[in-house]
């Protein structure tokens, strides 16, 4: 008997539930929220666009890791509320003042894409394309000087490998 009991509720949720799904998938959705200021209506501005510009090599989606992430995430939100309020006009001048202060080649590259975007976006190209220039030209000089140290230290490591390998003993004398 219990186990008929336990089957009938079983049953009972289950059709409950699905009726309520069916509920919710046939009331109209959610009207989007307004677009920010100077946004086209149904648009999203052109720099939160993510047309596949992550960032940079390396990154995936930003403030999922690294040493960087946590700069990464506060400049996707700051850029957001600028955005919105309609100040985009101010971002440039915002990732300049993170290239001053940053060092991290991974935060350096992020920020000078976001920069070439702001440029570009009232149609200023050359500049855009100025800034990443700058940017290859940086991250190219510092995997040189990843690939100086790599090979500096596989050099090191040759040598002591060598120094502590033992060389041949001489063979033992016989005694005669």
């Amino acid at each position: 008997m219990q186990r008929k009991t336990l089957l009938a509720t079983a049953f009972a949720v289950l059709v409950a539930g699905s009726a309520s799904f069916a509920i919710a998938q046939s009331a109209a959705p959610d009207a989007p929220p307004p677009a920010p200021k100077g946004a086209p209506a149904g648009k999203a501005p052109p720099m939160m666009e993510r047309d596949g510009d992550r960032g940079g090599p390396g990154f995936g989606r930003p403030g999922l890791g690294g040493p960087g992430a946590a700069v990464i995430s506060d400049l996707h939100a700051l850029e957001r509320l600028y955005l919105i309020s309609g100040r985009a006009k101010e971002l440039p001048t915002l990732y300049n003042d993170v290239l001053a202060k940053s060092q991290d080649p991974q935060v350096r590259t992020y920020v000078y894409h976001r920069l070439a975007r702001a440029q570009a976006a009232p149609a200023n190209p050359d500049q855009a394309i100025a800034t990443l220039r700058k940017s290859l030209d940086e991250n190219l000089a510092h995997e040189a000087s990843q690939r100086a140290d790599i090979e500096k230290m596989r050099g090191e490591w040759e040598q002591r490998r060598n120094q502590t390998r033992p060389t041949a003993a001489p063979a033992p004398a016989s005694k005669p």
